[in-house]
């Protein structure tokens, strides 16, 4: 059995910018001045292929991967980095005994300011392929 979340986030701590600061699901309060920038990301067990023999080891997993920043060019710095990151996915085992990912296909990134942090928001949303067995 192989674990895509903790194969996921050992490739992105690669990005120096976010000093490990990867976070599921929800993140520790930041704001401008603190913690910052940083990733929160989330994932689900995935959808497994399936034929009228039954299920299959094969599966899709959805996840999103949310890139918040102080300055709109650290955003955008980051969020390049991480789409090249997916990119390289694709025909690779990733992390430390992760799954072999067949195939990975991203949405646009859609951008957001949020006024009470004062902070910059890149959504990611993204479908890995791959088997388990």
């Amino acid at each position: 059995m192989v674990d895509f979340e903790p194969a996921l986030v050992q490739e992105l701590k690669t990005i120096s910018a976010l000093q490990n600061r990867i976070y599921p699901l929800d993140a520790p309060e930041a704001t401008a001045g603190n913690g910052v920038p940083y990733l929160i990301y989330g994932s689900s067990e995935g959808l497994r292929d399936k034929t009228l023999g039954g299920y299959l080891d094969s599966k899709e997993v959805r996840a999103e991967l949310n890139i918040i920043a102080v300055r709109y060019a650290d955003m955008k710095a980051i969020t390049k980095q991480v789409i090249a990151i997916l990119l390289s996915f694709e025909g690779r085992q990733i992390g430390s005994g992760g799954p072999f990912i067949d195939e990975l296909v991203y949405q646009s990134p859609v951008e957001i300011y949020e006024n009470q942090p004062n902070l910059y928001r890149c959504v990611v949303e993204f479908s890995a392929y791959f088997d388990e067995g």
